[in-house]
């Protein structure tokens, strides 16, 4: 009989454990742990060419216009490095992120998160929008994140970048608008439109990363945070993800290589 008690006792115990876990394990938890793989670093080298001359100043400006004349081919290189965030949609290796994070870059790489590093080529570009495709030649096929289909106000979403490689940077929140637009301080032009507006905080370094539902489908590609509005986010929407990938397929399917012709008999 207190054999049985035990075995009961332990069973019990057992089901409180695996309860509770379950408890803890809320939708938005299992999108990230499902999905932080498939957002990526992005790192990026930018060489700047800085023209140089003397300036005599209280010394004299006819030297100055002397060495301007003569001597303004006088160069020196500064390199500046930059970092984002990136999402992957093929497992051959094509990620979408900011046009800004990769825009003018001299090298571009991309770190997964097993810490494997690549050099990725630009593969297609869209500045109006700030979205860009790269692509690397991974090892191994890698796990691409699906495209959502529509996107409701007030559901719950997910932010996820990768600011320094390794290790995600993750929080949550609900979609507060959509068709939202940022305008040019002083002049009211807007820069970027249909945009989706979040609570979900992005953090610095995240831009280009992920902003997904609960059923870990990509809505939208972070963009930027207003720090002076309460930390308002934005993410471009999935349609113009969606623009840019179809453009890049139709691109590719065109200057397709001709298939060898089988050899002659």
């Amino acid at each position: 009989m207190r054999l049985r008690t035990l075995i009961a006792l332990a069973a019990l115990c057992a089901c409180g454990i695996s309860c509770a876990e379950k408890g803890r394990e809320t939708p938005v938890v299992t999108v990230i742990r499902e999905w932080s793989p498939s957002v990526v670093n992005i790192s990026t080298e930018r060489v700047v060419l800085l023209q140089q001359h003397p300036n005599w100043k209280q010394n004299g400006s006819f030297f100055d216009d002397f060495y301007k004349d003569y001597f303004r081919n006088t160069v020196s290189a500064m390199k500046l490095k930059g970092v984002g965030s990136g999402v992957v949609v093929s497992r051959d290796g094509l990620i979408v992120t900011n046009a800004h994070v990769v825009n003018m870059a001299s090298k571009v790489y991309v770190v997964l998160s097993d810490g494997a590093t690549y050099e990725a080529a630009l593969a297609a570009i869209n500045p109006p929008n700030d979205l860009a495709l790269v692509k690397i030649k991974p090892a191994k096929p890698l796990k691409p994140i699906r495209l959502a289909k529509d996107v409701m106000i007030g559901e719950t979403v997910v932010s996820i970048g990768n600011p320094l490689g390794l290790e995600n940077s993750v929080s949550a929140g609900i979609v507060s608008g959509l068709d939202r637009k940022i305008t040019q301080t002083g002049t009211g032009k807007a820069v970027f439109s249909g945009l989706i507006q979040t609570d979900a905080s992005i953090n610095i370094g995240s831009s280009g990363g992920a902003l997904l539902n609960l059923d870990g489908q990509l809505v939208g590609i972070n963009l930027a945070v207003v720090q002076s509005a309460q930390s308002l986010g934005f993410a471009i929407s999935y349609d113009r993800i969606r623009v840019i990938l179809d453009d890049y397929a139709d691109y590719m399917a065109r200057h397709k290589a001709p298939e060898a012709a089988p050899p002659a008999d």
